[in-house]
């Protein structure tokens, strides 16, 4: 079954997950005692969060690592609106939700899942869903 998405990109997606910004992955790495290679990997999640943010209207939760990797990139926050405008075609803003919301959480993971054919069960863990509580209401 194929995903449906009811916003378009301005970027082909493959553009969007190559996008790379060096510094922000040696400020993650730093901050968070990470390998490069950790690094890298939560930044490939974080973009798919973002994708799928651009992409399917209303809340989306992400998870607790990909947060992390968010937070950072929102420290270079010129890069970071960049990214979001040229690459996303909207600006995603950071929403903390003061209660966890599980469904929404397992709903945006599927929706991850289906949209780019699997996940990182590491970076998106199903035991998350009970303290989530960051991600975007586009």
């Amino acid at each position: 079954m194929e995903t449906a998405i009811e916003r378009q990109l301005p970027k082909p997606l493959g553009e969007i997950l190559g996008y790379r910004h060096d510094r922000l992955l040696q400020r993650y790495a730093a901050d968070n005692s990470a390998t490069m290679e950790e690094a890298e990997r939560a930044f490939e999640g974080l973009k798919q969060f973002m994708v799928v943010c651009a992409v399917k209207p209303g809340r989306k939760i992400t998870s607790e690592p990909i947060d992390r990797m968010w937070h950072s990139f929102l420290l270079f926050t010129k890069d970071y609106r960049v990214f979001c405008e040229s690459y996303l075609g909207r600006f995603v803003h950071h929403q903390p939700f003061e209660v966890a919301a599980p469904s929404i959480y397992l709903d945006t993971r599927a929706f991850t899942a289906q949209f780019f054919g699997g996940l990182d069960e590491k970076l998106w863990p199903v035991e998350a869903r009970a303290d989530c509580t960051s991600g975007c209401e586009e």
